[in-house]
C-alpha cells in the first residue's frame, strides 16, 4: 500500500461531551494555511434526531487538532433539515471555498461557502439552478442484503464537490459527482453550470471501481498534471482511494487513470461503527467476514507539503484517520 496510516488514528473521535459531535465525526475537509493544519469534519449529534454540521480543528503537527466547541456551520431551512455533510474546501487567490452537500432526508443538494479567514462563512446557496441527475446519466445504487441493487433516484441529487485551487480559462472549475463523475464551471464561483455528460464512469471487469465512484479531495497541481482522487467502490461494496491525472491546461483529457487503488480501508474493520450507506442496518464482526457490511473509509481532505501527500478520511463513518505518502510514489504507481 502506498499511504501509511497513522499510528495515532483514529486521530478525532465523537466527544460526547459536545452533543453535537457526540454520535460521529467523519469524512473531513483538509487545508494547510500559515503553517496549521485546518480541518472541517462532519459532526453528528447524540439522540433521535440526529443531523450533520460542520465542525473545525486545528493543529499544528497534522495529528494532534484542537476542536472548537461550537459548529462552524448550521444547517438551516427546510432543504437541510438532516444537515450539512462532506466539506471539501480550497483557497484561491485570497479566498477559501467550502463545497457541501445539504440534506433534507431525502436529497442531498451541493452548496458552497466563501471566507476570507477560514471562521467566518457566508453562504452561497445551491450551486446548480437546472441540473438533473437522471438527464445527465445518473445512476442511484443501495446496498441490499449484501449486494448492490440499481434503484430510481431523486432527480436533483448533487453532492460531492472538488474546486480546482485555481481558475482556468479565466472560470472556475469543480468536479463532482457520486456514483459517476461530472465538471462544472463558474463565473463567479457560487452558480455553476454542469455538464450532462459525466467526465468519468464505473469500469466493466476486475476493477477496485467497478460498482461505482465518488469524487475525493478538491484536485492538487502537481508538474505532472491535476492529481485528482476518488474513491472507488467495487461490488463487494469497499471503498477504496485510485486517482486521475489531468491536463494542466485542459482538465478534460485525462493522462493517466490508475489501475489500482492507492489506499484501501485498513483499519475499517478493526473499529466499531455505524455505516451511512442506504439501507445498511447491521455493523457486526460477522457481516464484515461475510462481506455483508461494507468496509469504508472515505477522504474528502489533502494536503501536499513539498513532496508528502497527506490525507485525512472518515473511518466507518464514525471516526477521522490520517495517512501519509510520497507524491512520486502516487504518480509512479499503476
Amino acid at each position: 500500500m502506498i499511504f501509511i496510516s497513522s499510528k495515532n488514528n483514529p486521530i478525532l473521535k465523537p466527544n460526547k461531551k459536545h452533543n453535537w459531535e457526540g454520535a460521529k465525526v467523519y469524512n473531513c475537509g483538509a487545508i494547510f494555511h500559515n503553517k496549521k493544519y485546518h480541518l472541517f469534519y462532519r459532526a453528528v449529534n447524540l439522540g433521535k434526531n440526529r443531523k450533520s454540521t460542520i465542525g473545525y480543528a486545528v493543529s499544528n503537527d497534522g495529528i494532534n487538532f484542537k476542536r472548537f466547541a461550537k459548529p462552524l456551520l448550521l444547517p438551516k431551512g427546510r432543504l437541510e433539515t438532516r444537515g450539512l455533510e462532506d466539506p471539501r474546501i480550497t483557497k484561491i487567490d485570497d479566498k477559501f471555498y467550502i463545497a457541501f452537500a445539504a440534506y433534507d432526508g431525502i436529497t442531498p443538494r451541493l452548496n458552497t461557502a466563501t471566507s476570507k479567514n477560514l471562521t467566518e462563512w457566508r453562504r452561497n446557496g445551491r450551486s446548480f439552478s437546472n441540473w438533473r441527475f437522471k438527464e445527465a446519466r445518473g445512476i442511484f445504487i443501495k446496498w441490499e442484503n449484501g449486494y448492490p441493487v440499481t434503484v430510481s433516484q431523486p432527480n436533483e441529487w448533487s453532492k460531492s464537490g472538488g474546486i480546482f485551487p485555481e481558475k482556468i480559462a479565466n472560470e472556475f472549475w469543480m468536479l463532482f459527482g457520486e456514483f459517476k463523475m461530472w465538471f462544472a464551471c463558474s463565473k463567479d464561483g457560487k452558480k455553476w453550470r454542469a455538464d450532462n455528460r459525466p467526465f468519468i464512469t464505473p469500469r466493466k471487469g476486475k476493477y477496485f471501481d467497478n460498482n461505482y465512484i465518488e469524487m475525493g479531495p478538491p484536485p492538487i497541481k502537481t508538474k505532472k498534471g491535476w492529481l485528482v482522487l476518488y474513491h472507488g467502490i467495487d461490488k463487494k461494496f469497499t471503498y477504496q482511494l485510485g486517482y486521475l491525472l489531468l491536463n494542466l491546461n485542459e482538465p478534460r483529457k485525462i493522462l493517466y487513470r490508475s489501475t489500482n487503488p492507492i489506499f484501501s480501508p485498513v483499519e475499517a474493520g478493526k473499529l466499531p461503527g455505524t455505516i451511512d450507506i442506504a439501507s445498511t442496518k447491521h455493523t457486526t464482526s460477522k457481516n464484515h467476514k461475510e462481506n455483508r457490511q461494507p468496509k469504508v473509509i472515505f477522504c474528502n481532505g489533502a494536503v501536499l507539503i513539498k513532496d508528502t501527500l497527506r490525507i485525512y478520511y472518515g473511518i466507518n463513518d464514525t471516526y477521522i484517520g490520517t495517512a501519509t505518502a510520497k507524491l512520486k510514489d502516487i504518480l509512479e504507481s499503476k
